[in-house]
């Protein structure tokens, strides 16, 4: 009982998570740090298509959240955009091409590409679309075709428990995607015509639309990955991340 006891104190006082067995370690000392680092990240984020609530990661086949709210644009995106119920898919499939942590300048950069990013979700759309003023509400399936993604993430240091953590206190996302396809639903009630008119107009016109509020999906795609590192960040020691 006595040994018990102990143990839980123990983990008490460390609160030391260590790494799943199934994702790589790299030595910094290494020459080839970031190319395993590459390497190590791009198979660990294969691996979440199931949670490691352990570590605080999550799914991300579907990455799901509650509500997304996108305001207005000044231009082609004259509408609000508000989602319910968001199924996101496709960011654990990600290639990355660059890697790079700077430990002197606590920075980490890489960038990765996606073939394909699908978001699925309830809608409600007011506003102005290319000057055409529309009322939509139903189910939408959005995709973001060979999308390209860098993250810039600005790290702390501190001490907790004798061990050394780090912390995100800043994180910026760049997303560039060759193609953005939409099917909305019910965009004009039982009009299927009109509806399939607006579609054609959403479709034909994306990267107007994507130019438009551009900052705002980075804003959120940004700050769902984020949360998503930062309980790693969290729960994992610096000493159990690299060798």
């Amino acid at each position: 009982m006595k040994s018990v006891a102990i143990l839980c104190v123990l983990f008490v006082v460390c609160g030391c998570v260590k790494m799943p067995s199934t994702f790589q370690k790299c030595a910094r000392n290494k020459s080839d740090f970031n190319q395993c680092l590459l390497k190590a990240v791009e198979n660990a984020v294969h691996q979440l298509n199931h949670p490691m609530m352990a570590v605080g990661l999550v799914s991300l086949e579907p990455l799901e959240v509650s509500s997304i709210n996108v305001s207005p644009g000044t231009g082609a995106a004259q509408f609000t955009q508000i989602y319910k119920n968001v199924k996101i898919y496709g960011f654990s499939k990600g290639k990355f091409s660059k890697f790079d942590f700077d430990f002197n300048k606590k920075t980490i950069t890489f960038e990765c590409s996606v073939s394909n990013i699908r978001m699925e979700a309830e809608y409600d759309f007011k506003g102005r679309i290319m000057v055409i003023p529309f009322n939509g509400k139903g189910s939408a399936v959005i995709t973001l075709d060979n999308v390209n993604l860098v993250f810039t993430f600005n790290l702390d240091e501190y001490d907790k428990n004798g061990e050394k953590y780090y912390k995100i206190k800043g994180s910026t996302l760049v997303t560039v995607p060759q193609l953005i396809h939409f099917q909305l639903d019910n965009l004009f009630g039982e009009d299927e015509a009109l509806g399939k008119h607006l579609n054609d107009v959403f479709n034909e016109n994306w990267k107007a639309l994507w130019d438009d509020v551009e900052s705002s999906y980075e804003e959120v795609f940004n700050q769902l990955i984020t949360n998503d590192f930062e309980r790693f960040l969290e729960k994992v020691p610096v000493s159990q991340i690299f060798d």
